[in-house]
Order: C-alpha cells, then sequence, then structure tokens
C-alpha cells in the first residue's frame, strides 16, 4: 500500500519516454501493478498477467525504487542474447548490500555479495525489487514446479528422524524461491548495478553513492510490472 513520490513519478518519465518513440520502436506493452499483504503473491499475479499477452519480457520493480526512463533500453542491453533473468542491484540495507546472493553451501542459506560492478555478475540468487524475467524462464520453472514461481519454499533445518515438534524449518521468501526454481530449471542468474536506481528505505540508498565515494566522482511489498516485446 506505499507507493513513493519518486516511484510514481519514475513510471511517468518512462511512459513519456516510450511516447516520443514511433509505435513500431516501443517496447513498452503494458503497465500493471499489484498489490496486497503477501509480495510472493503479488509477484505471481504479475507474471500470470504477463503469460497472458503478447510480451516476452516481465520487467518487476518495487514500488519504493526511482528509476530512470531508459530502464527498459538498459535491462534489455544488459540481457542481450543469452542472459534470460537479470537484476539492476540496490543497496538492501546495511545487512544485505547488493541483490545478488551466493549460497552457502548449507541448503536454504545464501549471503550477498558486498558490492556488483557495472558488467553483469553471475550469481546463485537474487533480490528481485528490480529485475527482468524471460517467458521462457516462467514456462521452463512451470514445466518442473508447476504455475508456483514466487511462492516461498521450506527446506528441513533439523536433521531425519527429529520428533515432530522439534523439526525446525528455514524459510526461503519469494526472491529466494524463485532463484533456486530457475537454477533448477537450468536458467543462469545475472545481476549488475544500472546508474540511476535509489531505494528508499529510512534514507534513500543507491550504488550510485557508494561508486562515487569509490571513484571519487559521480558515475554514470508493492511491485510494478512492465510488460516488454522485444525477441
Amino acid at each position: 500500500g506505499s507507493v513513493t513520490v519518486p516511484f510514481h513519478a519514475s513510471c511517468l518519465r518512462l511512459l513519456g519516454h516510450e511516447l516520443t518513440k514511433p509505435e513500431r520502436d516501443r517496447t513498452l506493452v503494458r503497465m500493471c501493478h499489484a498489490s496486497g499483504l503477501y509480495v510472493g503473491d503479488n509477484r505471481m499475479t504479475l507474471t500470470e498477467n504477463m503469460l497472458e499477452k503478447e510480451a516476452n519480457w516481465l520487467l518487476q520493480v518495487d514500488t519504493d525504487i526511482e528509476f530512470p526512463p531508459t530502464l527498459i533500453e538498459t535491462m534489455l542491453q544488459l540481457a542481450g542474447t543469452e542472459r534470460k533473468v537479470i537484476a539492476a542491484s540496490v543497496p538492501l540495507g546495511t545487512a544485505y548490500p547488493t541483490c545478488a546472493f551466493k549460497w552457502t553451501g548449507v541448503p536454504g542459506i545464501y549471503e550477498a555479495l558486498p558490492q556488483v560492478g557495472l558488467d553483469p555478475v553471475e550469481c546463485d540468487a537474487l533480490a528481485t525489487a528490480v529485475v527482468m524475467v524471460h517467458r521462457d524462464v516462467f514456462d521452463a520453472i512451470a514445466d518442473e514446479h508447476g504455475r508456483s514461481w514466487f511462492h516461498a519454499i521450506h527446506l528441513a533445518k533439523s536433521s531425519p528422524g527429529t520428533a515432530p515438534r522439534d523439526f525446525a524449518y528455514v524459510v526461503n521468501g519469494e526472491d529466494i524461491a524463485f532463484s533456486m526454481r530457475a537454477k533448477a530449471a537450468g536458467c543462469k542468474l545475472w545481476c549488475a548495478h544500472v546508474p540511476g536506481l535509489k531505494h528508499y528505505k529510512t534514507m534513500p540508498l543507491s550504488h550510485d553513492d557508494e561508486r562515487s565515494r569509490m571513484l571519487g566522482s559521480l558515475s554514470v511489498g508493492d511491485a510494478m510490472g512492465v510488460l516488454v516485446q522485444e525477441g
């Protein structure tokens, strides 16, 4: 229920940018919004909506994100012809500095990469604050797991033989659950820094600020679904 002003303004700028193009060159098919108590269900709704339309990509953007009007073109460029799941990273907070995660070797336990660069880096799991997924990935997951792309996964934490009342589980939320299913279906996951993104928490968080400090100068749940038409 919380759509930030920077997100709303970003949506308007994106629409305006698309409308400046000749109709044949527009990549935006439709914008749709999902809101509710469970963010996993919201992402499921956006995916279902996308699969009903003639669109090849779903770009999901959380409603506390500020983004540039060229986000679609940038994400398509990062995806290229080989990558079918690509996330644009934003800081998630102190505990999770990026949207890229690596598996620790313990079932269900992942840790965030400390930083990501402008070039896509392959990872084991993604936070889906800003992520673009090709239709083929959703189809591949459905073939393996049914139409359950973003529902949480519960993994056993206790060893076999543990008494039922003492048996514990590791819960992986919608981001990690989607990543696990995509990886199991043979899809690689990628993450990169896209300049111009900000994540509005208690204060705006951006990799642009980190890169400015590193280089000494500026470098270049609700969710929204953007359906994209591109090969």
